[in-house]
């Protein structure tokens, strides 16, 4: 089997980071930087930024949002200590820790929410189908692209870059109706509100809903990932930042309406279309909103990437990548158990 050589591989230039990326990873106290993407498996990152739950959380600390279209471009800003924190899918994560050991995920966010939408008139019907076919991805090497290429291989399928016939491409998510409209991809495996928009559109039909592919509530889809370096001088903000994800996912859990009006409006802040509330509503109801981080899904994820050749090195090691004192801080202050993560 070929090694796949991916755009995440480039993050390990990063690794050895000279002393001045490790002075900026650092920070300040005054102002956390955190990555989000225009995607709703970030909904509470942007219901926290949206109803001021993480101004008056983080404060006297500021936050300074930078958009993102996928993990594999905030985890370069991330290493490069660009930005302290940032909402990012599993396999950036794992990548990330397990070539530098300078990240950490301190929460869960989401599960559910991807799919694999084909465009109507491609004549994808099934797996047999994809020969010769363009798909997307928003970034080669992100979560999206690891669950692709798991799939193709479970159906006799490899890319082109592995050998095979099945191109695979990426586009920004902002960009997948257009896209779809003019011909140009033949299918896209992205997260939502992407996949119902794109149906929505009469563009698109879905050929795989990822969470059948995952046990119930076991399709991680979005962490809280944040420098190591960051939350070593600044264990006081990570604390708060973790108090205001958590708040953010119980108001999303219950005020769903209006977290969804807010989300949708930080969508298009973010870089994304305009969508109906309606469609906005249907991928909501894919979406389960959770601080518990799922480390079954993340050890899947690394055995995946490991299993087709992205990741080299053994991932038994993966789940050391959680750092769970703040939130099972949080978790205490409510007379709740804490998280435990296997060895």
């Amino acid at each position: 089997m070929r090694r796949l050589v991916v755009p995440l591989a480039l993050v390990v230039l990063l690794v050895p980071a000279c002393a001045s990326s490790d002075a900026r990873a650092r920070g300040s106290a005054d102002v956390l930087r955190l990555g989000v993407f225009p995607t709703l498996t970030h909904a509470p990152a942007h219901v926290g930024l949206g109803t001021g739950i993480f101004a008056e959380t983080l404060a006297p600390t500021r936050v300074e949002v930078h958009p993102f279209n996928s993990g594999t471009e905030a985890g370069v800003a991330l290493l490069s200590g660009s930005i302290d924190a940032s909402y990012m899918g599993p396999w950036p994560a794992i990548s990330l820790y397990l070539q530098s050991g300078k990240v950490a995920v301190v929460s869960g966010v989401t599960v559910g929410g991807a799919s694999f939408v084909v465009r109507r008139g491609a004549g994808i019907e099934a797996p047999e189908d994809l020969h010769g076919k363009r798909i997307a991805v928003p970034n080669v090497g992100n979560t999206q692209d690891i669950a692709l290429r798991t799939w193709l291989h479970e159906h006799g399928l490899q890319a082109t870059d592995e050998g095979g016939d099945v191109a695979i491409t990426e586009a920004d998510n902002p960009q997948l109706l257009q896209l779809f409209r003019a011909g140009r991809l033949d299918g896209a495996w992205v997260p939502e509100p992407y996949p119902t928009y794109l149906v929505d559109e009469g563009v698109g039909e879905v050929l795989v809903d990822e969470a059948d592919l995952w046990p119930p509530d076991g399709f991680l889809t979005a962490n809280l990932v944040v420098s190591t370096i960051y939350m070593d001088a600044h264990p006081e903000v990570i604390q708060r930042l973790v108090e205001a994800n958590v708040a953010a996912i119980r108001f999303a859990q219950a005020s769903p309406l209006r977290a969804q009006a807010i989300a949708e409006r930080r969508l298009v802040w973010a870089g994304a279309p305009e969508m109906d509330a309606a469609v906005i509503a249907a991928a909501w109801a894919k979406l389960t909103f959770l601080s518990y981080p799922v480390p079954a899904a993340m050890r899947q994820v690394a055995e995946d990437a490991y299993a087709l050749g992205v990741l080299e090195q053994d991932p038994g090691s993966v789940l050391g990548i959680y750092r769970l004192d703040p939130l099972n801080a949080v978790l205490d202050d409510e007379d709740l158990p804490p998280v435990e993560v296997p060895g």
